[in-house]
């Protein structure tokens, strides 16, 4: 599937086709992964190697960024029946969800809820 990832302005990303994403492991060995900060509407993106990422990856990736204890962090995924959600993810042993094939779309959001 070949998936287009971009920033609509408001920090928030689309992409213009997904797929069965209840997976959390790359077929490929590399996973782009697109971010955007809260209060930020460009997005960010960068490779790694895959088959999988964790939390703390993705922490040491947006490390750039100034995060503290409140920081949350959320990955968008498809649900069959419900559609597209941000899932907060808070282990950083946890294996992030893929947006899309070979995929992973975050969203760092900063201060209290």
């Amino acid at each position: 599937a070949v998936v287009s990832t971009q920033s609509t302005g408001e920090g928030a990303m689309s992409c213009e086709e997904t797929w069965d994403n209840n997976t959390t492991k790359s077929e490929v060995g590399e996973i782009q992964l697109a971010y955007t900060f809260c209060s930020d509407s460009m997005c960010y993106g960068k490779v790694l190697p895959g088959p999988t990422i964790t939390l703390r990856q993705f922490k040491e990736v947006v490390s750039w960024a100034p995060c503290d204890d409140s920081t949350r962090y959320f990955f968008k995924r498809q649900i069959p029946g419900l559609g597209e959600i941000h899932n907060e993810i808070t282990d950083d042993a946890a294996i992030l969800p893929f947006w899309s094939q070979n995929t992973v779309v975050g969203r760092v959001v900063r201060g209290p809820d």
